[in-house]
């Protein structure tokens, strides 16, 4: 029987090129939890997740820490197993969802190498071309529609714009950007990271009618189901949940209720690709589309999304250019992610990415062995 003979705990630590404003917080760097599963047939799964105090209630510290704990249950078990391993980390401690999701990450990974699979195919998928679309992060208006030029210049399609400071200045950043660009071209995104209340976001979300704009991303506070279902009523704009939906119980009461046009999966809320799966269930079910976005991830994490999105259909949205943020690539592998927004999946079984070795052993890890 193939058992888990270590699992190496990593803290990697990234500095962003920039820092990078949103609604929630103004960030220069992340923290990532990096998960490797050692098997007793020489294998190796690899897995990311990024703790945010501000999104997942995690902090880096506390995660490392609370993957330690999860480690020691399934060290000597058999990995391939894994609907029994994800299981036992489910019950074993409440909540920490970026910390289950390296851990998730991984295991796929790991059994896709046993199968000699791309992840893709062993999720039933067939590979494709994606096409991510990039992010701006808020600054001036002028600013704003600088990059979003440069963008366009370069290919892009699509562009998700940060927004949530006050009306006036919200409205300006969506004006400035779409002057600056085709009438009709790139779809613009919005994401208010939970900024306004119901009657702000009604408002701002009826001016910007005029600017073609796709989809607003969590108008409002992440617990306010019925303002969402309120506003997506009244509102010219779709309506996209993000901080309000973690796993399949929240998908299936916004579902129920009608609250929004799509669901935003990020693999760091969902616990990994199981609970992405499970969303984008009930997603399809209620005719509700699905984006598949980012916490911030390396291309490890960015390279098992996109191997989900190429098994699931009804991902429709692809938010995956959080490796731009950084300075320094430390991932060997994975998707080759050019600027236009092209994500190319390779076929190399699993998810293809792993840290590069030097990374490994600049990091601060923890090694929890089989004994």
């Amino acid at each position: 029987m193939t058992t888990i003979t270590k699992i190496e705990i990593i803290l990697l630590s990234l500095p962003f090129a920039q820092p990078f404003k949103i609604a929630l917080a103004v960030m220069d760097s992340a923290k990532h939890i990096i998960i490797r599963v050692h098997d007793s047939d020489g294998l190796v799964g690899v897995g990311e997740g990024v703790p945010a105090r501000f999104v997942t209630g995690e902090a880096p510290e506390t995660a490392f820490e609370a993957a330690k704990l999860y480690a020691g249950l399934l060290v000597g078990k058999n990995p391939l197993e894994i609907e029994a391993r994800l299981s036992e980390l489910e019950r074993f401690m409440l909540k920490n969802p970026a910390v289950r999701c390296a851990f998730d990450i991984a295991l796929y990974d790991l059994l896709a190498k046993h199968a000699n699979l791309p992840l893709y195919a062993l999720l039933g998928g067939a590979k494709k071309v994606i096409h991510s679309n990039r992010t701006i992060g808020m600054d001036t208006p002028e600013a704003m529609a600088i990059t979003a030029r440069r963008h366009v210049e370069n290919g892009v399609t699509a562009l998700k714009v940060k927004v949530g400071t006050d009306r006036d200045e919200d409205i300006a950043r969506i004006r400035s950007i779409r002057l600056s660009v085709s009438p009709s071209a790139p779809r613009i995104r919005l994401d208010a990271n939970q900024a306004w209340d119901e009657i702000t976001a009604l408002n701002i979300l009826t001016a910007l009618e005029e600017y073609d704009v796709e989809v607003c991303e969590q108008p409002l506070p992440y617990w306010d189901f019925d303002g969402l279902k309120r506003l997506r009523a009244r509102s010219p704009i779709a309506i996209m949940a993000d901080e309000s939906i973690f796993d399949a119980h929240d998908a299936f009461r916004l579902a129920q209720m009608g609250a929004v046009d799509f669901f935003n999966i990020k693999l760091a809320k969902s616990a990994g690709l199981r609970g992405a799966l499970r969303i984008n269930t009930i997603g399809a079910a209620a005719g509700i589309q699905c984006m598949l976005g980012g916490m911030s991830e390396t291309r490890i994490g960015v390279s098992a999304g996109a191997h989900l999105i190429c098994a699931c259909s009804n991902i429709t949205l692809y938010d995956l250019d959080s490796p731009f943020h950084f300075n320094e690539d430390p991932v060997a592998g994975g998707v080759d992610f050019q600027p236009n927004g092209t994500v190319t999946l390779t076929d190399a079984p699993g998810h293809g990415a792993d840290l590069k070795p030097e990374w490994i052993e600049k990091s601060e890890k923890a090694i929890i062995c089989d004994n």
